[in-house]
């Protein structure tokens, strides 16, 4: 992955994006299997759009925290300007 630090910068985590964290971290405790195609599953559980669960899902895959504390995430230029 081609990061450009000057361009990218962590942020404080908003409180939909900590439900959605914290919901991904706990599926992540409880199945056996990895989390690559929760997407659609996430788009229906809290009412949002396919895209914008794939983004939460790959936001949250880059933030993963083995403690779940999720206070400041990493978020990409392109991610910033959403």
């Amino acid at each position: 992955m081609n990061q450009n630090i000057e361009s990218d910068k962590y942020r404080p985590i908003t409180p939909f994006e900590r439900s959605i964290f914290l919901y991904l971290h706990m599926l992540s405790k409880h199945r056996k299997h990895d989390l690559y195609g929760m997407a659609p599953a996430l788009s229906s559980a809290f009412f949002i759009s396919l895209e914008e669960a794939e983004t939460l899902l790959a936001q949250w895959m880059m933030n993963f925290r083995d403690d779940g504390q999720y206070h400041m995430i990493y978020a990409t230029k392109e991610s910033l300007h959403e």
